[in-house]
């Protein structure tokens, strides 16, 4: 005869008995289902019958696979039987269509079941819907999309009407004086502007699909001791600290045009968000095959918020105007993460506010085809 599990006086199982778990899980939130070592279904709850839309007098001794879609099976057995062979937990997410035909997203956590004396006897799945939160997820992002769409239009917008503003503005005047020699110096002057519009166009489709025109290869050593002069001579005079780290490496090919515009943007970024002076250092090492350059300023710094957006066309934390007077677009950052991605490298930055920013660009090593 079986002994009676132990209840307290109102007929409530004891806390710590068998009873007590057994009803912990069949009316626990989440759906709970257990195997044996034939991945065959030997417990399941309330909630399984309800996310599955079946009780557990019909999914009892059925296999569990058979409530994972057709083309996920393979991998969800995979998966189970890691679980028990190797004692591990496992993430596992796969769609469903519940009793009414509606897709839900289901979220479930592998784990073994283990025995007193320690060997596996099944699996364990504990399965929760996140259809809501995928739902809400992809809101967010579709809102955040289409905010930052707005911002680049209303960028582009007042860009262009800077620039056409003024060209239009001359020209008409030109044509109103009807003077020869002003017209000649009104066309010299528009030019610049034109030309200032064309480079936006470029960066933004830089930024968009990359730089598709065939570029030569150099060697990485020389573009980046190019890069050195260069940013050695815009910091001459200034209160910056420029240093060079790179190890004797070898002749490592590398598309010139685009590693030298990702390189240069993310060196003159740093120098302008040190106005009042600080360190910069630049760091090249080789890592599983990709050349890897750590770009370091001591500047202001950025909050977690900027860190997410300094990528975006026309966003910049140095506000309209450059260290030199002249209107910034805020491309150089896109442009650069632009590029990096059309040759199948990175970039990463991390910072601190206060104690300045280091951009990572991991940059591919070519192969001998």
């Amino acid at each position: 005869m079986k002994k009676p599990e132990p209840m307290s006086a109102d007929g409530v199982p004891e806390f710590g008995s068998e009873a007590y778990f057994r009803q912990l899980c069949e009316h626990a939130g989440v759906a709970l289902i257990g195997t044996d070592l034939d991945l065959n279904i030997r417990t399941w709850n309330m909630a399984a019958a309800r996310m599955f839309g079946a009780a557990a007098d019909r999914m009892i001794g059925t296999p569990i696979l058979a409530v994972i879609p057709q083309e996920r099976r393979e991998t969800a057995e995979h998966m189970l039987r890691k679980a028990v062979s190797t004692a591990q937990t496992i993430q596992f997410e796969f769609e469903h269509r519940d009793d009414r035909g509606q897709r839900r997203e289901l979220a479930g956590t592998i784990a073994p079941i283990i025995s007193a004396s320690g060997d596996s006897i099944g699996a364990s799945l504990c399965i929760r819907d996140i259809t809501r939160r995928i739902k809400l997820q992809n809101e967010l992002s579709e809102s955040r999309k289409m905010g930052a769409l707005g911002e680049l239009a209303g960028a582009i917008v007042h860009h262009f009407n800077n620039i056409l503003g003024g060209v239009i503005t001359s020209i008409d005047f030109a044509i109103a004086s009807q003077d020869p020699r002003l017209t000649d110096r009104v066309l010299k002057q528009v030019t610049p502007a034109l030309q200032r519009a064309a480079a936006i166009l470029t960066g933004l489709q830089a930024f968009a699909v990359g730089d598709q025109r065939i570029d030569d290869l150099a060697d990485f050593t020389e573009v980046i001791n190019q890069i050195a002069d260069a940013t050695e001579r815009s910091v001459e005079g200034t209160r910056i600290r420029f240093s060079l780290t790179t190890p004797k490496l070898p002749v490592i090919p590398i598309p010139r045009r685009p590693v030298s515009t990702i390189l240069r943007n993310i060196t003159q970024n740093a120098v302008e968000a040190m106005p009042d002076g600080g360190a910069l250092s630049i760091h090249v090492a080789l890592d599983r095959g990709a050349i890897v350059t750590r770009i370091t300023d001591t500047g202001r710094g950025l909050t977690e918020t900027e860190m997410s957006r300094v990528f975006e066309p026309f966003w910049s934390t140095k506000g309209r105007l450059t260290s030199t007077g002249e209107e910034g677009t805020g491309l150089g950052l896109a442009v650069a993460h632009g590029l990096a991605h059309m040759i199948g490298g990175s970039i990463a930055v991390s910072s601190q506010l206060g104690r300045g920013s280091c951009f990572t660009v991991s940059i591919p090593r070519q192969t001998d085809e």
